[in-house]
Order: structure tokens, then sequence, then C-alpha cells
């Protein structure tokens, strides 16, 4: 009987890591896609890539599973917000991109 109690706590245990695990995969892919999008953007927004930057993120995001939640373009940079969802769980990650400031004109 003791085996059979011993076999539950190690199935609930494993299936608890595995939960952990993908949560973390899934955060990682969430913030690589932010940061590739973010990219995308700023290529647009510099002129290197023809468009809109705000879409090009939005497409990028939505083409890797994930959502565009906010877009904020300045002069130099854009700033992409993204979300994901795990298990009914929500969050979000951030990243900028654009043009670093040199000092130089």
């Amino acid at each position: 009987m003791w085996v059979l109690g011993f076999l539950c706590i190690l199935v609930t245990a494993s299936v608890a890591v595995m939960v952990g695990a993908s949560a973390i995969v899934m955060d990682a892919r969430l913030q690589g896609s932010v940061d590739r999008s973010a990219l995308a953007g700023a290529d647009v927004a510099v002129g290197v890539v023809a468009g809109i930057p705000c879409e090009h993120a939005q497409d990028l995001l939505a083409f890797e599973g994930f959502a565009l939640v906010d877009c904020t373009l300045k002069e130099d940079s854009i700033r992409v917000v993204g979300q994901g969802n795990h298990v009914g769980v929500e969050w979000t990650r951030r990243a900028r991109a654009g043009v670093g400031q040199s000092g130089q004109k």
C-alpha cells in the first residue's frame, strides 16, 4: 500500500515539474518573440524596411503565437509589449529597439 502512495506522490511531483518547466520555456519564447518584433519594428522605423512599424511587430508576434498588447513609436525607437498565455496564466514581456544615441550628428 505504501508503494501506491509513493507512486502517487512521484507522479504528482513529476507533473508539477513538467508544468513549471514548460512555463519557463514559454516565457523564454515570449521574450525572444517580443525582442524580435521590436527589432522588426525598429527596422521599419529607421527606413531599412518599408511599412508601418507596429504592424510589423504585431505580424511577427501573431506568427509566433503571441499577442501585441502595446506598441509605442518614438522618434528613434519602438517599444513593444507582448502577451502570452500558458495553462490559463497570462503574462507580458517588454522590449525596446531603435537607433542608439552616439552623441554625434
